[in-house]
């Protein structure tokens, strides 16, 4: 009964911040250029990833979330690192060179983690163009990239599945430019409330 009673206020809790916007902001990037909210907003899904140097799952699913960039050219992603003012330039040498088509923005004082609740990294947001958040994930593990792209699909107006054939030449935002063949894997639907995926601590 207990835990059944912690479970409805986790979903309650989970749906008043869904109905939230993102707080407005205004970061410095690698160079430190200041970057607002607003900037990033208009053209589609925005993807707040915040993360720090010495995690992980952070560092993993970094490729994930760049390769969603690279296939949706409406989608935005924005990784925030929440790593200490010391730890900032360790943070800085690990993006370079790695040539990943995401926005890298700093929160050294951790002002915009602790207005979301960010206790852990990654912990990550997606937001519709207007800046409302429509999905939270805490932690990652691979396989969690496609719940976020089945989110960001929504909210560009694909009704297709990950995988819906097409006529296009080339692989396009609407398919996956499978052989016909190979058939396309089952999707689970869009979860609309916060999940976190198991930690290296724990099962």
């Amino acid at each position: 009964m207990k835990t059944k009673i912690l479970l409805l206020l986790a979903i309650l809790l989970a749906g008043s911040l869904l109905a939230e916007p993102m707080p407005e902001f205004k970061l410095p990037n690698e160079s430190g250029k200041r970057v607002n909210l607003t900037e990033l907003l208009g053209r589609g899904p925005v993807i707040v990833d915040f993360w720090a140097d010495y995690c992980q799952p952070c560092k993993q699913a970094m490729p994930a979330l760049d390769a969603l960039a690279q296939k949706y050219d409406s989608l935005t992603v924005v990784l925030i690192s929440i790593d200490a003012p010391k730890a900032q330039a360790k943070a800085k040498n690990y993006l370079k060179g790695k040539n990943f088509k995401f926005v890298s923005l700093f929160d050294p004082d951790q002002t915009l983690a602790k207005k979301l609740n960010v206790a852990e990294p990654p912990h990550t947001f997606i937001l519709d163009k207007a800046g409302e958040i429509v999905l939270e994930h805490k932690g990652f593990v691979a396989g969690d990239e496609k719940e976020y792209e089945l989110k960001v699909r929504s909210l560009l107006g694909f009704e297709e599945e990950i995988g819906h054939e097409c006529d296009c030449a080339e692989p396009c935002e609407n398919c996956d430019h499978k052989e016909k063949t190979e058939a396309a894997p089952d999707q689970k639907p869009a979860p609309e409330k916060a999940h976190k995926s198991p930690c290296g601590n724990c099962h």
